[in-house]
């Protein structure tokens, strides 16, 4: 009875360090797939050579997308300044970057030769390598994205301070409120040109951050997705779920009783019968917690933060800290 009872008490725990181990071998195998196709039929070479003239073509691409930024898009009266402005700004980075990635060029093959290998350790290790050089190699696209955010996120509080003047309201920091305070004339009026100025500098601002985030947001999204399946790999219980498909009653969630001989004057026969853990509770119960287990920020607090410019970091969890 002891001995039975023991086990009942560590069998989640012998499942989840079981989960743990069937999650490694299963990585390991998996990257060890990964690294016979990368290194069979010259697959990493093909790579190396895609890889330049794929960003020769984004390159490309930005550079017809600033021009097009910079004339009038969509038929929308933009600040000739500082469109111009901006556009060549941007034009001046990618140019930067054009020249860095042919001056890369002949070290990107050994990169990925070496990076290719340490698939040994893991496919979720070059899963992570992987969205590593994707952040590297639009490294560009994200500084838009900085800049764009933060020219943008100043012309929004710089008018919502100045829309706080015009109603004879201060922003208190010391008690993080809003008081009401009396202004003089000159303040007013300075109030009113800065108002104005970026007011009218806002579509243009505003254009470029639209642009730039849409940018950022496809390269969050692949890398979002390469964050999922690395967590996936580590979090699937497969030990648990391959014990419930093929011997059900090891995870039980309760036990069910059906008459077999109800009649009178025999004695009441009852067979006992294991009611098997559904699929669903196999997964909630034995996932191994991962990075995406923490809570994120809502896709109000998202849109929030996209709307008043602040950078987004759609990876993160609620207590870290954003730049």
């Amino acid at each position: 009875m002891f001995n039975a009872l023991t086990i009942v008490l560590t069998a989640p725990v012998f499942l989840r360090k079981a989960n743990i181990l069937v999650s490694l071998l299963l990585d390991a195998a998996l990257g060890l797939l990964l690294i016979w196709w990368l290194y069979t039929d010259d697959h990493i070479a093909r790579l190396a050579g895609a890889l330049v003239p794929a960003a020769d073509r984004v390159a490309r691409e930005l550079e017809e997308l600033l021009q097009w930024l910079m004339g009038a898009p969509a038929g929308l009266k933009m600040n000739r300044a500082l469109d111009q402005v901006l556009g060549r700004f941007f034009l001046y980075h990618i140019h930067l970057w054009i020249s860095y990635i042919h001056l890369m060029a002949p070290f990107i093959g050994g990169v990925l030769w070496y990076g290719g290998l340490s698939a040994c350790l893991g496919l979720t290790f070059a899963l992570s390598l992987l969205s590593d050089m994707v952040a590297l190699f639009t490294f560009h696209i994200y500084c838009f994205y900085v800049y764009g955010a933060r020219l943008y996120c100043l012309k929004i509080y710089g008018l919502s301070s100045l829309w706080r003047l015009f109603r004879g309201k201060k922003w208190n920091v010391l008690r993080q409120r809003v008081d009401s305070c009396s202004y003089d004339l000159d303040q007013l009026f300075i109030g009113t040109l800065l108002f104005t100025v970026l007011l009218f500098l806002l579509p243009t601002t505003a254009l470029y951050y639209l642009v730039f985030t849409l940018l950022r947001l496809v390269v969050v999204f692949f890398q979002g997705l390469l964050h999922l399946s690395v967590d996936f790999i580590n979090s699937f219980p497969l030990f648990a779920v391959g014990l419930r498909l093929f011997r059900p009653y090891r995870l039980a969630e309760g036990v069910k009783f059906r008459v077999l001989c109800d009649e009178p004057g025999v004695a009441l026969h009852l067979l006992m019968e294991i009611n098997p853990l559904r699929c669903s509770s196999v997964l909630q119960t034995y996932r191994t917690p991962t990075y995406s287990c923490y809570p994120r920020d809502s896709w109000a607090a998202l849109v929030k933060k996209l709307f008043v410019g602040e950078l987004v970091y759609p990876w993160r969890h609620k207590t870290a800290k954003t730049e």
